[in-house]
């Protein structure tokens, strides 16, 4: 049963969405004077008849009020004005006027002020029977207070209240590298490419017809005829044929890709009531979503789901061009996970959705670089990348919270710090710092504030004015201290332990709090003030995903882990060494199966095995557990070609090894140190030598296995210092044996006791 809020949708959707309102005796271009009088009179869907078809269905609609007299009453009359200058307005045309009188300016505005005030009468009968599932209104909204707007879109200085159905906002997503991103976006010299999808060839004829749009925007289109675009809305009477369908868009994508060429922007309607049932994108899955009024009011938000969930275009930035407030019943779940999209008002004109649109391609631009912060193409990370870069500038707090591993630390010194332009940032550690240790620590003390206080300390935050004070793992701070540190965060003064309260002083410090605790069921235990919880978030958290809900990511985070321990000071002398060898240039590429690597330079190869193992395994240590695993795996393949038996560029990843590492097999031994070489490993092909975890840490990681690989080497070389070198560095020299002897001692594996052990 339609409701008053659908009615109004409706109305507003057919009568004023894609009004361009022009400004009186100024001239418009050709192709804008043909889109204008299409829409104006156009039978049947141009905005006379439309209109008067909507008045006569009000007036026999069960919802229909007496209310609705006046406003209906003033669209009937300005119809009427429209069409009666239609003969003159057309005869001018084709004499090469191309202005429109102030009357008829004047009566399609007067037009727009009544559909706005029959929005506010219908929202003003709506009374809520049943929960709903429409998104509630953004109180940024300009269109929030539809009456006060009434008299706004009557000013005749306003820019042309060009109503269309405006853009969204877009998604920041070309932050994957060049080589693996399937859209890339344009550069400031080039024109920005965008893809409108809507089933009425209106919306972008009105787009094409702007003369001052054109050095700015291409169009991409599904496919060319000899047939005039203003023939009607039929898509085989358009010179180029629009995307209509979901089927038409991804067909346009997979053409544009398949040639080489890219789209910047997705424009995408809302509604689609032109459509039949098999045209249609359907989610059978969703409640409410299997009726075709339903999937047609809805049919924006299901393609922008479905291009959001596809693995080749969910980077996209999408426009949906609709406001947010007046988004049907059930969209609400359609876009539980959409992230980046964004609600412009049907009000706005064409100038400031081309600004929108400008905008949205010059944050995909700036995105591009990925060298402080790998960030990818996941759109949790793409959120997270604009809260970081928004939340870096001023004195405000930020808190950081996800789970261990997925990069809190690394955000905090590699974007928030260089972005803030402040100085110093000062880091403290609470998980590492005794309780009774912190105030002081942050505050610092007077001589003899304290046993042990034997002179004045500044505390870290007087260390950190001017600049960042990061403070990890806050959820382990006492609640004592917490008081004490929302006392701080509320005036910024600071007076140390022992100190006259006159001492007290302001600093410059912006706080930046991170916890992998969730704190609001902190808050609920009582281990966690709520004060303090409510200063920091959530208006300003931000939220790192786990790397499991990031697998879009995985290949191209393999590749940059591995090529920064390539770049190691340890692995890169090796790496230089074997591809002198080779022939080839020490630059080190990734084969992770999914892009094409370099033919002149050191590749290190993952087998479809590992791969498979990798986009599998759940990761629980997150980043920080994949970046050990690598190492660990590069550290072997790099020691195992330095034998020199065979010189091959390709490094390619052991695959049994790589699953020990993440436990999927079990027999791995302990790597200590045999007591006598009876019990050294033997020469076989297993992995006996392999350390069993856990272990505290990348280092302790790290160390383990290199120690044990030692281990394994030299009993293999039968205590042969000569031969162990040879097949570790290619090179049996006195001096590579001094080096292996060095790196043995280093371990605790003590060269002279390991031969007193032989017999």
């Amino acid at each position: 049963m339609e409701t008053y809020a659908e009615l109004a949708r409706r109305v507003r959707h057919d009568l004023i969405k894609n009004l361009d309102v022009p400004k009186p005796s100024v001239p418009l271009s050709e192709p804008e004077m043909r889109v204008f009088l299409h829409r104006v009179y156009t039978p049947q869907t141009g905005l006379c008849d439309a209109a008067r078809q909507w008045c006569s269905r009000i007036q026999a609609s069960p919802l229909y009020i007496e209310t609705f007299s006046p406003v209906l009453e003033s669209i009937r009359t300005n119809i009427e004005r429209i069409e009666q200058n239609e003969r003159k307005i057309r005869s001018a045309t084709k004499c090469g006027e191309l202005t429109v009188d102030a009357d008829i300016c004047t009566s399609l505005t007067q037009i727009v002020s009544a559909v706005r005030a029959f929005e506010a009468l219908c929202q003003a009968c709506t009374v809520p029977q049943e929960p709903c599932d429409r998104p509630a209104p953004q109180a940024e909204s300009p269109d929030a207070d539809m009456l006060a707007t009434l008299s706004f879109m009557g000013i005749e200085t306003e820019p042309s209240p060009q109503v269309s159905e405006a853009p969204s906002k877009p998604r920041n997503i070309h932050a994957s590298s060049p080589k693996t991103c399937a859209v890339t976006t344009s550069t400031a010299s080039t024109k920005i490419r965008v893809l409108v999808v809507d089933d009425l060839a209106i919306s972008i004829d009105r787009l094409m017809a702007r003369s001052s749009l054109q050095d700015k925007f291409a169009w991409v289109t599904a496919y060319r005829s000899t047939k005039s675009c203003t023939a009607g809305n039929q898509p085989t009477a358009c010179e180029k044929q629009r995307a209509r369908t979901w089927k038409d868009l991804i067909s346009t994508l997979n053409n544009e890709k398949a040639h080489g060429r890219h789209v910047d922007l997705l424009l995408l309607d809302v509604r689609f009531d032109t459509l039949e049932p098999n045209e249609l994108l359907w989610i059978p899955d969703i409640p409410n979503l299997n009726d075709i009024e339903h999937v047609k009011a809805l049919q924006g938000l299901i393609i922008a789901r479905a291009i959001r969930h596809d693995p080749e275009y969910s980077h996209m930035p999408i426009i949906l061009m609709t406001s947010r407030q007046y988004l049907p019943d059930g969209a609400n779940r359609l876009l539980e996970g959409l992230e980046g999209l964004q609600f412009v008002d049907d009000d706005n004109s064409l100038d400031v959705l081309a600004a929108r649109m400008e905008n949205v391609v010059r944050q995909g631009n700036i995105h591009e670089d990925d060298s402080l912060f790998f960030w990818g193409r996941c759109p949790k990370m793409q959120v997270v990348r604009r809260q970081a870069e928004l939340m870096s500038f001023g004195p405000r707090t930020v808190f950081i919270t996800g789970p261990s591993g997925s990069g809190k630390s690394y955000i905090v010194e590699n974007v928030i710090y260089p972005a803030s332009h402040r100085h110093p940032l000062v880091t403290l550690d609470l998980s590492a710092v005794p309780e009774n240790l912190v105030e002081s620590e942050l505050f610092g003390h007077v001589k003899g504030a304290f046993s042990g206080a034997t002179h004045d300390r500044p505390g870290l935050i007087e260390e950190a004015d001017g600049g960042i004070l990061f403070l990890d793992e806050i959820g382990n701070l006492s609640l004592e201290n917490q008081k004490k540190l929302l006392l701080f965060l509320n005036d910024k003064m600071v007076r140390r332990v022992g100190a006259a309260f006159t001492t007290r002083h302001h600093v410059d410090v912006k706080v930046v709090a991170a916890t992998h605790l969730d704190l609001a069921k902190e808050v609920e235990a009582g281990r966690f003030r709520f004060d303090l919880y409510m200063r920091l978030a959530p208006a300003v958290s931000i939220v790192l995903p786990m790397l499991s809900e990031r697998r879009e990511d995985l290949g191209n985070l393999v590749r940059m882990l591995v090529g920064k321990l390539a770049e190691s000071d340890e692995l890169h002398p090796l790496i230089k060494a074997h591809a002198s060898r080779c022939g080839v240039s020490d630059t080190v590429d990734v084969d992770f199966g999914d892009t094409s690597v370099r033919s002149d330079c050191i590749v290190v190869r993952f087998t479809q095995a590992t791969r498979e193992l990798f986009e599998t395994y759940t990761w629980p240590g997150n980043t920080r557990e994949l970046e050990s695993i690598l190492d660990a795996l590069v550290l072997k393949t790099v020691y195992d070609v330095r034998q020199g038996q065979v010189l091959n560029r390709i490094l390619e990843i052991d695959h049994y090894f790589a699953l020990s590492l993440l436990g999927k097999i079990s027999n791995a031994v302990s790597a200590e140190i045999p007591e006598s070489p009876a019990q050294l490993p033997a020469a076989s092909p297993d992995l006996s030598w392999v350390p069993e975890g856990p272990f505290d840490g990348f280092a302790e990681m790290r160390q383990a296995l290199e120690k044990a690989y030692l281990c394994y080497e030299y009993t293999q070389a039968d205590g042969n210092m000569s031969r162990l070198a040879e097949k570790l560095f290619g090179d049996g020299s006195a001096k590579t044996q001094h080096r292996v002897t060095v790196r043995l001692n280093q371990l605790g594996l003590h060269v002279r006791s390991l031969k007193t052990r032989k017999p």
